[in-house]
């Protein structure tokens, strides 16, 4: 009997510029593993290639045999090449069976009631729905009696209840099971991510997120995480992602984690393991970032907060620790060298402007100077926030905007568009003030965290007693004030494409800095650096207004100039009259002493020098968000200060 063909499809984006890096389709991988270790299916079914880079719809289609089924995994990034697929395939295979599952599928299965070519839904983890429909189809079974599936029937859509909480723990994997060896064979020059669990569920249930299908964490065979991580060194896989949505909840973490540094060390591989870790950092989590980060494994430690404001965490089912908790942590981790960010979410029921904007600066102040992450809010089909009663609950108002390929490569013009649902309104923040929310964070985060003006506000909060939250807002007024100024048609432009979201400009792109997506804040500063002089002229007025005694005001200007890392440079150094390295330094570790008049001279040999835009933005603006790459007195590993009369 002729096996009948079925080809799995999981596309994905490329990263960084030059060698560009692309993920092994994990997501089907799991999925044809699990469902081929039968061998009723074995026997009836031929898996063909997977189908994991874009390319054109129809090259993709020409390149099939005779489809009797193609399952898709769907999510934000590719949810609209998959219909486009989806609907090619039926028109030159008509027959061919199509199946698509993924965080991107309604539950209530509406996607089979608008798009005829589509046959078969999937809901939740797709291991057990899709090899169950596998051995329905091939038995002539009812298809009803599958959990987990949406299907037609009479011309209606019918839904099935959701499958039960599945055990994991026998699940093949499709690294040791060979599934990518192939890909990787026929792809040597290609650069390869790796996505790895380690357990699945989470214990929270934050009504923005649709992460985890269960509450349970279930743990895979340790046995078999580790031969993964050496099958991924082994083939030279630079950056794994670990899918754990709270890395660090389990004493066990802990142990993976020096088996990623062990395997490192013999074999090189990986560089970078990157994870989200438990939403409660605790002491596992601060072991395990010590480790990675004293390793060069990861960029730096997540400190997630999402909201400072009571309302909305009350109205997203989170909770956070407490600010005081949160500084000692933070100084916790300084104190071992380990940078930290912090991740915001803008746009959450519940936040005004004014207590957004609060709640950063109230984070600086309690010692995150290093980094913020601030994502817009996205509204996902199968979270809490997606349903109908909670958006009306809050108000919550959406566009359908241009999906943003932040620090990716950009699409082509000819590429389908991929899109997302973004908040724009609430209740509580309407448009406006989500549009001044927007700017007020890409200027805190440009001038603050990555370091542009950073010790003036230092400074003046200590010195002036003026907040940053003052500060900041300040800044913020004088740039749109301005005339005819470099800075003022910089955050303009920044405004209005923001200002239409359905544009999907709500990131920044420059050729001029490598053919990827940007973050705003991370686009006005390479903006000001590439005119750093033009900056500082229209600057100065502005620092003028605080009143700073000319000769502190002087050397302050040198010193805030200084520390910001530019291109063509590999060793430099500055005589000051103030000692504002130990000035900052302990102002910055909450142990505030007054600034002392005394000569001093500062020597910086910078580490893997840059000598033009494309790098700078790659080597030091990449990293600048996690490890404060931007400015050159934060590893004293490179500095050296001396004294003189």
């Amino acid at each position: 009997m002729e096996k009948k063909n079925v080809y799995f499809v999981q596309t994905n984006s490329v990263f960084g510029s030059g060698v560009k890096s692309a993920y092994l389709p994990y997501s089907i991988g799991t999925i044809a593993a699990y469902a081929w270790a039968d061998e009723r299916i074995k026997n009836e079914y031929c898996l063909k290639k997977f189908i994991f880079m874009r390319d054109e719809v129809e090259t993709i289609v020409e390149g099939m045999e005779n489809p009797y089924l193609v399952g898709l995994s769907c999510y934000v990034w590719s949810m609209e090449f998959n219909k486009a697929l989806a609907k090619k395939i039926k028109e030159v295979f008509p027959g061919c069976l199509i199946v698509m599952g993924g965080h991107s599928i309604s539950p209530d299965g509406r996607e089979l009631e608008k798009y005829p070519f589509i046959d078969f839904l999937t809901h939740g983890e797709g291991e057990v729905p899709t090899k169950e429909l596998l051995l329905a189809l091939s038995q002539g079974s009812d298809i009803k009696n599958i959990r987990g599936v949406s299907l037609r029937e009479d011309g209606k859509v019918i839904t099935t209840e959701p499958a039960p909480v599945c055990d994991i723990s026998d699940f093949p994997s499709p690294y040791l099971e060979g599934y990518f060896d192939k890909i990787v064979e026929a792809n040597p020059e290609q650069e390869f991510c790796a996505v790895i669990e380690t357990n699945r569920g989470c214990p929270y249930n934050c009504a923005y997120c649709d992460w985890c299908y269960t509450v349970d964490i279930r743990q895979f065979p340790m046995d078999k995480v580790k031969e993964e991580i050496v099958w991924c060194s082994k083939n030279r896989v630079e950056y794994i992602f670990c899918a754990d949505s709270n890395f660090g909840i389990l004493k066990r973490d802990l142990d993976i984690a020096k088996f990623v540094v062990e395997v490192k060390k013999e074999r090189g591989y990986p560089h970078i393991f990157n994870n989200c870790f438990a939403k409660n950092s605790n002491d596992t989590v601060f072991e395990i970032s010590k480790l990675f980060y004293d390793n060069r494994l990861n960029k730096a430690a997540t400190l997630a907060y999402q909201t400072v404001c009571d309302e909305a965490l009350k109205n997203v089912n989170r909770k956070n620790f407490t600010m005081e908790a949160f500084s000692d942590l933070v100084t916790k981790y300084n104190e071992h060298n380990i940078p930290t960010y912090t991740e915001m979410i803008l746009g959450l029921p519940g936040e005004t402007y004014d207590s957004f904007c609060d709640g950063l600066c109230k984070l600086i102040e309690a010692g995150q100077q290093t980094a913020l992450t601030v994502y817009y809010c996205q509204v996902y089909p199968n979270s809490l926030m997606g349903k109908k009663e909670y958006r009306d609950l809050h108000g919550i108002e959406t566009a359908k905007v241009p999906l943003n390929y932040l620090h990716s490569t950009m699409p082509e013009e000819e590429d389908i568009t991929e899109y997302t649902e973004l908040i724009v309104a609430t209740r509580d923040m309407p448009f406006e003030d989500m549009m001044k929310s927007i700017m007020f964070c890409t200027c805190l985060q440009c001038f603050h965290h990555i370091g542009l003006l950073k010790y003036f506000s230092i400074y003046v909060r200590h010195e002036l007693n003026i907040s940053y939250l003052e500060f900041y807002k300040r800044l913020l007024d004088f740039i749109f004030k301005s005339e005819n100024a470099f800075l003022n048609e910089l955050f303009n432009r920044f405004k209005e494409q923001c200002s239409d979201f359905s544009n999907g400009e709500w990131s920044y792109y420059n050729e001029k800095f490598g053919d990827i997506g940007w973050f705003l804040e991370e686009g006005a500063y390479m903006e000001i650096v590439s005119n750093y002089e033009i900056f500082w002229k229209e600057i100065i007025p502005f620092l003028k207004e605080f009143d700073i005694a000319p000769e502190i005001f002087d050397e302050l200007t040198k010193f805030q100039k200084f520390v910001i890392r530019l291109p063509q440079q590999e060793k430099i150094s500055c005589e000051f009259e103030y000692d504002f390295y130990n000035y900052f330094h302990n102002a910055l570790s909450q142990s505030y002493k007054p600034l002392e008049a005394k000569k001093n001279k500062i020597e910086v040999d910078l580490p893997n020098p840059v000598y033009n835009w494309k790098d700078y933005a790659r080597k030091i603006v990449l990293f600048a968000k996690r490890r404060g790459d931007t400015i050159v007195i934060n590893d004293k590993k490179y500095l050296t200060v001396t004294y003189g009369e």
